[in-house]
């Protein structure tokens, strides 16, 4: 088989790669990435001007709120503790309501603030009551604050340390991704093999 014929299927299998690799971490960047869209909103200010940002730096709530005590909670088998963004997340939900469940994506630095006053695992962690702020996204709601009597993980704490500085390097590393997929296959596709031309032999012995 002539190099540029292996060159060129590598180039293809290679491109294919790319796209399905960003496709897959998409599908887990979308949840987090549609709850802060959900939380960007035009707010009509009353002398008919409009404000736009977040909801909860205009003054305006675009979360539910829950009260409760953690009915059950649960981390991913596969990367529950790896602290790799949008893989390692906590699952629970509040006063036995198995209808809503809660995401909270979290890094050590997430669970390390949240350990100061709250840890799932805790044999009391039933007992404690508080107040949760997540948007739905699908039939899940993406944690955005949590708080207690004891403490609480902010939602500038959230937003800022993790929610919207991974979502844009999570995006822009799927889109560098999809973009190098593209330009191989394309290249594969397109490019064609530079034709050498034969010398005549009577040329060679002159």
């Amino acid at each position: 088989m002539p190099a540029f014929r292996v060159r060129k299927i590598a180039f293809i299998n290679f491109g294919l790669l790319l796209i399905f690799l960003a496709s897959w971490i998409s599908w887990y960047i979308y949840p987090l990435a549609r709850s802060i869209t959900k939380e960007y909103n035009a707010v009509e200010m009353t002398d008919g001007s409009f404000e736009y940002g977040f909801s909860k730096e205009l003054g305006f709530l675009s979360e539910d709120v829950f009260y409760g005590k953690v009915s059950y909670a649960a981390v991913p088998s596969l990367f529950g503790g790896s602290n790799i963004p949008f893989f390692d997340k906590v699952y629970f939900q509040l006063n036995g309501d198995s209808k809503c469940t809660f995401v909270l994506y979290v890094t050590d630095e997430i669970l390390d603030e949240l350990s100061e006053w709250y840890d799932f695992s805790a044999t009391n962690a039933s007992n404690v009551s508080m107040e949760v702020r997540a948007v739905k996204v699908g039939d899940k709601y993406i944690v955005k604050s949590m708080e207690s009597t004891e403490g609480e993980l902010s939602w500038e704490f959230l937003m800022d340390g993790y929610h919207f500085y991974w979502c844009f390097m999570g995006v822009s590393l799927v889109a560098i991704m999809l973009i190098f997929g593209i330009i191989l296959i394309f290249v594969a596709l397109v490019h064609k093999p530079r034709q050498v031309r034969l010398q005549n032999p009577a040329d060679i012995l002159q």
